[in-house]
């Protein structure tokens, strides 16, 4: 257990980022199913509305067709004519001749039948001679007549088994003949019912969809199999929603309905198939999101690798980040060079060690970011005080440091101490508030106070505690202090 852990605590990132790489995964395996699903159940959607307005066109105008023929036959002058002789001609000539008129529109047609009810006679013409006197009282199947002509309905259709041949079922469109404004006939044609259901077959085969049509309370009344006017069942998949909607996805396929105003049904077709087209360039935007997605997250949780590292690299860099200044590494492999050289013993040098004095009520007062204006303020100036040839560096917060060569004589240096501790002395407001800042400094010269770096440092630090402990703002050479 214990070599688990140390393992876990030794490769923490490891372990992170293949958790983040599996979960991941998983988000894009399920993002993925989501963007497929949409693409399929789109598709879907767009195949069956496609196949719905084939199979749709192809059943209605088969109806279409019978209500348009018998309008025009209304409207046929030579049937108009027929019929103002029906009083005057022999009984059986005028019969005849109307049984020859509707036989050959039946035939043209390839109907089950067509048929004209006097208004004046009741006669029921027929292709084969007069069928019968409709009478509605005498006979219950004659009720559909009455009806029709108190609706007024321009026309009608209905479903039903024909009278005269009980085993076929058929499709009747009635249609009142008006001539001059008065009702003179009820005439219409008969559609065989399989001619329906076998459009119905042909296209769920041809298609691979489910065809029916159902009446307007959801029960299957015709079908690739049978017709069912004697026992309509309810239908397979009809539901609630499809009662509301036209159109509705189901787990089983896109299903929509239709009403055939010619038939007074409504044509359902419900479709399973879908084709995957090339919006599958969805999915592959999907993992490019996930690729995306994963870089930004390792990025991120390898920051703090990346801080550690830099904290190294930091250590070999010879410039402070903030001020641009030398930083630690940067003084001391300077300052090194210099004391190594032939001639510096000759030469000399002085190390100015600089504190700002208050320097913490400035983050205290108006935050980090206005100490860091001013940190990379004074070692703007403070460059700006020495020479070219000089070393500026900063040691870290508020401490800084100038080596000076060839910078030697008391009084030189004294001068320049003066100069700097006056120059800084600053007022630093923002908000309406302020803070006194000053400077304190340490100085330790090269080679009398001391002769490596950590000397000088250690001797510019001791005459800084000094000037700190005296009052701040103000200055001390190391060789001076006893003076003081």
């Amino acid at each position: 257990m214990k070599k688990v852990r140390s393992f876990i605590k030794d490769n923490v990132l490891l372990i992170t980022n293949i958790c983040i790489i599996v979960f991941g995964a998983l988000f894009a395996l399920g993002m993925s199913y989501t963007v497929i699903h949409s693409i399929v159940k789109e598709d879907m959607e767009s195949t069956t509305c496609a196949l719905f307005d084939g199979i749709y066109g192809s059943i209605s105008n088969q109806l279409e067709y019978s209500a348009n023929f018998t309008k025009a036959m209304c409207n046929d002058y030579l049937l108009q004519n027929m019929l103002e002789k029906e009083d005057d001609m022999p009984e059986e000539e005028f019969e005849e001749k109307m049984a020859q008129y509707l036989e050959k529109i039946r035939a043209v047609n390839k109907w089950e039948g067509t048929y004209l009810i006097s208004c004046t006679t009741n006669k029921y013409y027929t292709p084969r001679g007069v069928g019968k006197v409709v009478d509605p009282s005498k006979d219950s199947y004659d009720v559909w007549y009455e009806n029709f002509v108190k609706s007024g309905m321009e026309y009608g259709a209905d479903l039903t088994y024909d009278q005269f041949n009980e085993k076929a079922y058929v499709v009747f469109t009635d249609r009142r003949m008006e001539v001059n404004g008065k009702l003179r006939a009820v005439l219409g044609c008969a559609v065989y019912l399989s001619d329906i259901t076998n459009e119905i077959k042909r296209c769920s085969e041809k298609y691979n969809v489910d065809v029916c049509l159902t009446d307007i309370d959801g029960n299957t009344t015709l079908d690739d199999e049978d017709i069912n006017l004697g026992e309509a069942y309810y239908s397979r998949y009809y539901n609630e929603d499809m009662k509301r909607e036209n159109q509705v996805y189901t787990k089983d396929g896109f299903i929509i309905r239709k009403f055939i105003p010619e038939l007074g049904m409504y044509l359902v077709v419900k479709n399973d198939q879908y084709m995957l087209s090339q919006r599958f360039f969805r999915v592959f935007l999907g993992i490019a999101v996930y690729a995306l997605v994963m870089i930004l997250l390792l990025t991120c949780l390898n920051f703090h690798k990346f801080k550690g590292e830099k904290a190294v690299l930091k250590n070999k860099v010879r410039t402070d980040f903030l001020t641009k200044v030398s930083n630690v590494n940067g003084l001391y492999t300077s300052i090194n060079l210099f004391l190594e050289g032939e001639k510096s013993r000759q030469i000399g040098a002085s190390m100015f060690l600089f504190d700002m004095d208050n320097f913490k009520e400035i983050n205290d007062t108006f935050g980090h970011g206005k100490g860091d204006e001013v940190l990379v303020k004074f070692a703007r100036e403070l460059t700006k005080h020495f020479r070219a040839g000089d070393i500026v560096g900063r040691l870290g917060g508020d401490e800084f440091v100038v080596f000076s060569p060839g910078l030697i004589d008391p009084l030189l240096i004294e001068r320049k101490a003066k100069e700097l501790t006056e120059f800084f002395t600053w007022k630093i407001e923002d908000g309406g508030e302020a803070v006194d800042i000053s400077v304190s400094i340490g100085i330790a010269v090269y080679p009398n106070d001391a002769q490596t770096y950590k000397e000088l440092y250690k001797m510019a630090d001791q005459s800084l505690y000094y000037v700190k402990e005296h009052g701040k703002r103000g200055y001390c050479i190391y060789s001076n202090q006893d003076e003081q």
